[in-house]
């Protein structure tokens, strides 16, 4: 949230250093994101982490300032407003309980201009830009109170409005210009078969104000927020309105938006306000009652603050003192304070403005509890230092994936249409949970090398998703992603693999060549004994590895140490043919069990349907000759080619 501070010094004292402002902002919960200068006006950004719609103003920010300084705000002047059942051009029904309240008022031989420097000045500072004087109006109240408005060219809208869901494929062009398909969820102004607006998010194009406009109709409302936020994503309309509506905004700021627009409009001579109002509420938001325990607020914080501190904070805080006595006291919440609902709030309120920074620190007068660390939870950790111990370096990436990323599925046991998506998602782009790791790491990855990084060695732990007759599920996984501009080939990432399982205290570990689901290709499961516990491949020269942790929990096991052998081993490359959907993993197991003396099998290389396997043949008691490991080798052509039909390539 931007805060130019000439405008919110207009409505509250501010210490002489800035510093010191946006320090004290900070310790309350809304801290510095950076300062700026735009256009002359030394701007504030605050990062709201909070559910703090109030505070999308500058009327809210103010408040803040007037509870850590103990200073007044100013109150803001408005045009009293009488309500009436029906408004000189127009009148409106709604047929939704999705609006919580909606008003509407009108102004009479408007005057559209372009806008005067003051008012440019403020909106340039905020970062909105100029459309004219009326537009810019409704944007500068906006900004000041929070509530979002919306005026239309009245002369355009006469007669009978009406606030709804959409029809399926019902169409608008909103005032940028763009056409958008809506659909029975979006809430919308409407005249007839005319769509006006998408409540709470954009205007349509041929309604809006224009340099023709003589009278206006300007409306304010409140709707159920979590509908708001949908159609705001479903459509991309991220506007500043969109971005408050979400929220849980304050029913009871509406008719007190638009008195003080109407009172703008004519201070400035811009046009006759009718001061009546149609005002929809079928439901008044009343402040609500809450009660904090001094005893509880004692526990929860380990300090003793007296009551007198106690009552001047929430009085700061416009909190209304209704009870109170030695145990407790009971306040009136204000109804722009949304995010207080429960005695817990109302403590983190108190603390807040006291300052977390005030309450001293104490030894625990416990003793020290047993290390209560879940087993996955160590054995992530223990994964991290095997991962690094091979040179990766690890990523965090979002679990959200955009839709051609959700594509790239490569796990044979989750067909495509097991993809999770959000209803609401953080942002249009991402509203698909990855069903692998591989989706955003192979985005990084291609990144990095695009930036001409050299190598690639990434790794990522973490929850993956799939959904299973409208049930959800999540697996742990982690993945290891590899690429090497020179000498890129599989042998170095799988000596790379070998080193991660051995680093991980994984016996009995293979591969089977099986084709996994497209695009990836050289790929193949591995395998913890008989049992499938990821897969690993190629895609786009980046190679790509992912274990099911859930799958080896458990099975990590400690080496036993033994003395170096004292007979040297001989070493031979085999390269064998075989047939399609042969699983090499198990030729791997199988040429191991022929005899005693081979120590270790190792693929080293594939083409086509060529493998090229890598054989220690060792006896700890004796040397080798070379008949006695030719006889082995017979052996293993032999038991090759009649369990799985492989022959030796000359």
């Amino acid at each position: 949230m931007k805060i130019p501070l000439n405008w919110l010094n207009e409505i509250i004292p501010l210490p002489a250093d800035n510093g010191v402002l946006t320090d004290k902002l900070t310790m309350v919960g809304h801290m510095l994101d950076k300062r700026l200068v735009i256009d002359g006006e030394e701007v504030v950004d605050l990062e709201l982490r909070g559910n703090r719609a109030d505070c999308y103003s500058i009327l809210g920010i103010a408040r803040e300032v007037s509870a850590i300084f103990d200073t007044k705000v100013k109150l803001l002047q408005t045009l009293e407003l009488t309500k009436v059942s029906k408004l000189l051009n127009s009148n409106l029904s709604v047929d939704t309980p999705l609006v919580k309240r909606a008003a509407m008022t009108e102004a009479f031989d408007v005057k559209i201009t372009k806008s005067p420097a003051w008012l440019v000045k403020k909106l340039t500072a905020y970062g909105m830009e100029s459309v004219n004087n009326i537009v810019d109006l409704t944007n500068y109240v906006m900004i000041e109170t929070g509530e979002p408005m919306h005026a239309f060219d009245s002369d355009k809208v006469k007669g009978e409005l009406q606030i709804r869901l959409a029809k399926e494929g019902e169409k608008m062009i909103t005032f940028q210009g763009a056409t958008l398909t809506l659909t029975k969820n979006d809430l919308v102004w409407s005249r007839g078969t005319e769509v006006l607006s998408v409540a709470g998010a954009i205007g349509e194009k041929y309604h809006s104000i224009s340099e023709t406009t003589k009278n206006i109709l300007v409306e304010a409302a409140n709707y159920d927020r979590a509908n708001i936020r949908r159609s705001v994503y479903r459509h991309n309309l991220l506007t500043e309105a969109g971005i408050r509506h979400e929220k849980e905004l304050d029913p009871n700021m509406v008719d007190n938006a638009l008195g003080r627009f109407l009172f703008l409009l004519k201070k400035h001579g811009w046009g006759t306000p009718n001061c009546k109002i149609y005002d929809y509420y079928p439901k008044k938001l009343n402040p609500w009652k809450l009660k904090l325990n001094f005893d509880y607020l004692k526990t929860l914080a380990g300090v003793e603050i007296d009551t007198k501190t106690i009552k001047n904070i929430l009085l700061n805080l416009n909190f209304k003192i209704i009870i109170q006595n030695r145990n407790f006291i009971e306040v009136l919440v204000p109804t722009y304070r949304t995010d207080v609902t429960l005695e817990e709030d109302l403590i983190e309120e108190v603390l807040r403005i006291y300052g977390y920074d005030n309450i001293t620190p104490h030894v625990l007068s416990l003793e020290i509890p047993d290390d209560i660390t879940p087993d996955y939870i160590k054995q992530e950790n223990a994964l991290r230092e095997c991962a690094t111990a091979v040179g990766f370096n690890e990523a965090i990436t979002l679990s959200f994936v955009k839709e051609s990323v959700s594509k790239l599925n490569i796990d044979p046991e989750k067909p495509l249409n097991t993809t999770a998506y959000l209803i609401n998602p953080p942002s249009p782009d991402y509203k698909f949970l990855r069903m692998n790791l591989l989706c955003n790491l192979y985005e990084l990855s291609k990144k990095t090398i695009h930036e001409r990084a050299e190598e690639v060695r990434l790794f990522e732990i973490g929850k993956t998703y799939f959904k299973e007759k409208d049930k959800y599920f999540e697996r742990r996984k982690i993945a290891l992603v590899y690429y090497l501009s020179k000498d890129n080939s599989f042998n170095n990432f799988k000596s790379l693999m070998d080193s991660f399982f051995i680093k991980m205290c994984l016996s009995h570990v293979s591969y089977s060549n099986e084709t996994y689901l497209l695009p990836l290709h050289n790929s193949f499961s591995v395998k913890l004994g008989n049992r499938i516990v990821g897969f690993a491949g190629v895609f786009d020269d980046i190679y790509y590895l992912e274990i099911d942790l859930d799958q080896i929990l458990g099975q990590t096991k400690k080496y036993s140490v033994s003395l170096w052998p004292k007979y040297p081993p001989q070493i031979e490359d085999l390269t064998m043919v075989f047939p399609d959907r042969t699983y090499i993993g198990d030729v791997i197991t199988s040429i191991t069990s022929i005899n005693r003396i081979i120590e270790k099998v190792e693929l080293r290389d594939i083409f086509q349907n060529s493998y090229t396997f890598r054989i220690w043949y060792q006896d700890p008691n004796k040397t080798l000759t070379d008949t006695e490991v030719e006889k082995i080798r017979k052996e293993i052509i032999t038991s090759v080619k009649n369990k799985f039909g492989g022959i030796l390539k000359e």
